[in-house]
């Protein structure tokens, strides 16, 4: 942690026509713990996986080093082993906040990781997406272990403290009270305890909508003709249409969220430092206004064109 730690960069290629969709994704993350792994980690270090554009404030990551914390001390043989943020998301811009929050990034024990873990004490699980992907839900606490424990776990309050006990009979496959090991695929979907105002979500976030076109059509789940400069890249995503509506000041309605563009309150959310530097803020905002400009002025002139060819027959 600071200056002198050690920083290790390495790269997934696999050409592989039979990885498809979040299928590839696992597969990329499940090399970050071949390098933890490589790099010596060990069952007290802690386990952070995020996207790059998610992250936990600096405080709550210098807490969760020092202080004691119930999900890596009294994890019950990783019953319990992970932390999740409480991230506010915004989008494209400092000056677009959202109604969002996501439940993302993760913290993960090393004792309780795969290939850090003792695998000869924890149960290995079924795993959906040939197998790199995370548990199925009977061996997680979302369907309460039943594919683990002799008795039904009771129902657990979680998914917006909403019961989930969709999992009644048993099934004796195991009879052990240890749990299985975490992959990297589970880090985003196993059950954790959230701490509240701990993160931050910086979605879409590019120096051009031409980076942010090639995203759309290339990351795990694609929109095959994002990268069509005759698509209106609003229409791409939701999240896309929210980020141009605030930066080009249009209206925008979704009854799933919303737009905190003017007189933003994080009277219930922590601030981003860089608030601080109100002339980057601006300036990155006056950026990515100019870049949609630029990417509506090519079908304009698309149109243009099309007049003049139809007018000349």
């Amino acid at each position: 942690f600071g200056p002198t730690t050690k920083v290790i960069v390495d790269y997934y290629y696999k050409k592989d026509p039979n990885l498809r969709g979040l299928e590839r994704e696992h597969a990329q993350r499940a090399l970050i713990i071949d390098r933890w792994k490589q790099e010596g980690m060990t069952k007290d270090d802690i386990g952070y996986i995020s996207d790059a554009d998610e992250t936990f404030t600096r405080d709550f990551l210098r807490a969760m080093q020092v202080c004691l914390v119930p999900e890596f001390e009294f994890h019950n043989h990783c019953e319990l082993p992970l932390v999740r943020a409480h991230s506010a998301t915004f989008e494209g811009s400092f000056k677009c906040l959202t109604s969002k929050w996501k439940r993302t990034p993760s913290l993960v024990i090393g004792e309780c990781i795969d290939k850090i873990g003792d695998d000869t004490k924890h149960p290995k699980p079924e795993r959906s997406w040939n197998t790199i992907g995370w548990m199925k839900d009977g061996w997680t606490r979302k369907g309460n272990f039943s594919f683990i424990l002799n008795t039904t776990i009771p129902p657990t309050i979680i998914n917006n403290n909403k019961e989930i006990n969709r999992y009644n009979t048993t099934k004796n496959v195991l009879s052990t009270q240890y749990y299985p090991l975490l992959n990297a695929a589970d880090f985003r979907r196993f059950y954790g305890h959230t701490y509240r105002k701990s993160g931050f979500h910086f979605h879409n976030f590019f120096s051009s909508i031409a980076a942010l076109r090639f995203k759309y059509n290339t990351y795990g789940h694609p929109v095959g003709n994002a990268q069509n400069e005759m698509l209106p890249v609003e229409n791409i995503h939701v999240d896309v249409k929210a980020m141009i509506s605030c930066v080009m000041d249009r209206p925008f309605s979704n009854p799933k969220f919303r737009v905190l563009k003017d007189g933003m309150d994080f009277s219930n959310r922590k601030k981003p430092a860089v608030y601080q530097y109100k002339e980057y803020v601006d300036a990155r905002h006056r950026e990515i206004y100019n870049e949609i400009l630029i990417d509506e002025s090519k079908r304009i002139k698309t149109r243009q064109l099309d007049l003049k060819v139809n007018t000349s027959k």
